[in-house]
């Protein structure tokens, strides 16, 4: 029988929707299954606590498993624990093990995610297979767990930062939570073999910081299987949806998703869009601003003032969002200060087809981008003077051809040869 490689993924959000999960989501499904094996750590997302399930034709145990993870949600007790096994890879074993003996089960979920990660590591290690610890963030509970499992089986680890922790930090702010975030970065990194994260920005950020460590760019990219297998149920509710808010022989630019919940400076980025939209004759005469998704009471009030037609949507099933994509002319994109910003929707963006309009405040990844593959372009609030003749341009009757493509380099399938060869050096 073939000794595979285990790979101990530790990812809170891949049982959601969320858009963070897609990354290694679609990522993972394209290994080599008979080289592979994997298991993923999720938080509970269903009825059945604790449940694995296998996803159908390759080799992916998903374990969907209970507990809260550091942020507003956790106790004070609780976070502690989490933030202490950063420092002290045996605190969680040692935590699980008192509540095995007290007949207790764990609400952190950090200790049963590695309850659960310890015994198969054990099982697979004792048939001579090979394995890889890997730590996703957000939270930054998946990344002291990779270190953790790395720590008491020594195997390899590798941690993969989708945002980063301490550079253009997300969440709660404060001396004593960039503090803490800076020690916790430093020991998860400290104890890896391989950083990933999504822009150019942060490779260099971790480079700076960490002279000698390993650090590679592996952006979010698409799924091309997620544009290929949609169903008729949802190209029906994509139609259904477009007869419905937009009028008849509107140029569409649509917004999928949120906007300022995570970077607040996005607000200025969407004010700078409505006033360019209303600053251009043919936008207010030609455009549709569709926005679908969750919007905050101020992003409505901004939206509220564009004098072109609009309509504002609440979020929809994910396949319905990727077809109503490719039924637009424009697909808008707002980013904030962010110089690393190359969030995921960017990239549906770039597989569903239409050219992408980023308003940003910065030249930023996202804008990169853009620019490299020919799939759009990007609106500075610097620029503005100028943003309403670019429109003009976009939303005339007579519209120009689109740019040749060039966005292979951002699917999944090609991504995956690189992971590959990235995981295989980690075990030769």
């Amino acid at each position: 029988m073939v000794k595979k490689i285990n790979l101990f993924v530790f990812a809170t959000h891949h049982s959601t929707n969320n858009i963070a999960s897609q990354r290694f989501k679609g990522l993972l499904k394209y290994l080599d299954f008979q080289k592979y094996r994997v298991f993923i750590f999720a938080r509970d997302g269903g009825p059945d606590l604790g449940a694995a399930m296998m996803a159908a034709g390759s080799d992916i145990t998903v374990m969907n498993l209970r507990g809260r993870c550091v942020g507003n949600e956790s106790s004070v007790s609780s976070s502690i624990v989490s933030l202490l096994s950063a420092f002290v890879a045996e605190v969680p074993f040692l935590t699980a093990a008192t509540d095995r003996l007290i007949g207790r089960h764990s609400d952190i979920w950090l200790v049963n995610a590695l309850t659960a990660a310890d015994a198969l590591c054990r099982e697979r290690l004792a048939d001579g297979e090979a394995c890889i610890a890997v730590g996703t963030y957000s939270p930054i509970d998946a990344l002291i767990a990779a270190r953790s499992l790395a720590a008491k089986h020594r195997i390899p680890c590798l941690q993969d930062f989708r945002d980063g922790l301490t550079f253009e930090t997300l969440g709660r702010q404060g001396k004593l939570s960039a503090l803490l975030r800076q020690w916790v970065e430093t020991r998860v990194v400290a104890s890896s073999q391989l950083v990933t994260t999504v822009s150019r920005a942060l490779v260099s950020d971790f480079e700076r910081r960490y002279p000698g460590k390993q650090v590679r760019l592996m952006p979010n990219g698409y799924d091309p299987a997620d544009f290929s297998m949609q169903d008729d149920a949802s190209h029906a509710a994509a139609a259904q949806l477009m007869a419905q808010h937009v009028p008849a022989g509107k140029r569409v630019i649509g917004h999928f998703g949120r906007i300022g919940t995570s970077d607040h400076s996005r607000i200025s980025t969407l004010e700078c869009f409505v006033r360019s939209m209303n600053a251009s004759h043919q936008a207010r005469q030609h455009a549709h601003a569709l926005f679908i998704g969750e919007l905050a009471p101020v992003e409505r009030t901004i939206i509220s003032q564009l004098s072109c037609t609009y309509s504002t949507v609440d979020a929809v099933p994910r396949p319905v969002a990727l077809d109503v994509m490719k039924h637009c002319n424009q697909l808008l994109l707002i980013t904030g200060d962010g110089v690393g910003c190359a969030t995921g929707k960017l990239f549906e963006y770039l597989a569903a087809g239409p050219d992408v309009i980023c308003f940003s405040g910065v030249t930023n990844e996202a804008s990169h981008i853009l620019s490299e593959t020919g799939a759009g372009i990007t609106i500075l609030i610097a620029d503005e003077v100028t943003a309403a003749g670019t429109l003009d341009r976009i939303f005339s009757t007579s519209p120009g051809i689109s740019a040749i493509r060039r966005i292979g380099a951002y699917s999944k399938v090609e991504q995956v040869r690189q992971f590959d060869r990235w995981l295989s050096g980690m075990v030769a």
